[in-house]
């Protein structure tokens, strides 16, 4: 399943610690970065982000309200590194990933619910592929806030 909503429009509450936890089965070329949406962890994750070419968010659908703790398999469909995935667990809602162009699956496990995709890397570095997956709300335990702050708003608006 493929979501693709506006990120501004996704930027609301949760926001979590910035971090980096990746494991790689074997070896790829990439390093996993994710964070939160807070104003610090934003900062934090834009340097930290440059010049990677896919992007990631997580969210529960018709809350709109990132997710984090989703663990994800970033899988290469073709080229030398075909069927070699990165195994990583996004620590906050939004991650970034430098990886060789191509196509590759996406597929994201929380709480014993499933959601894949598939996109295609481009060439070009100015471009990035970007795959939204929407979590039902039974995924979540607990309550999520999902009333962003007005400082979470401004940040929303600011690219």
């Amino acid at each position: 399943m493929k979501v693709q909503l506006p990120l501004a429009a996704l930027m609301l509450g949760a926001a979590t610690a910035f971090s980096v936890a990746a494991t790689v089965n074997p070896p790829l070329a990439g390093t996993v970065v994710c964070g939160g949406i807070g104003s610090d962890e934003r900062r934090a994750l834009e340097e930290e982000t440059r010049g990677t070419n896919l992007s990631m968010e997580f969210f529960v659908a018709n809350r709109r309200a990132y997710v984090a703790g989703v663990e994800v398999a970033i899988t290469p469909l073709d080229g030398a590194e075909a069927g070699r995935r990165i195994d990583v667990t996004a620590d906050g809602p939004l991650c970034f990933v430098k990886v060789a162009p191509g196509r590759y699956r996406i597929d994201a496990e929380l709480n014993g619910f499933t959601r894949s995709a598939r996109t295609t890397v481009p060439d070009r570095p100015a471009h990035q592929a970007h795959v939204a997956l929407a979590f039902p709300a039974a995924a979540v335990r607990g309550d999520l806030d999902t009333q962003p702050t007005p400082e979470e708003r401004e940040e929303a608006r600011t690219p």
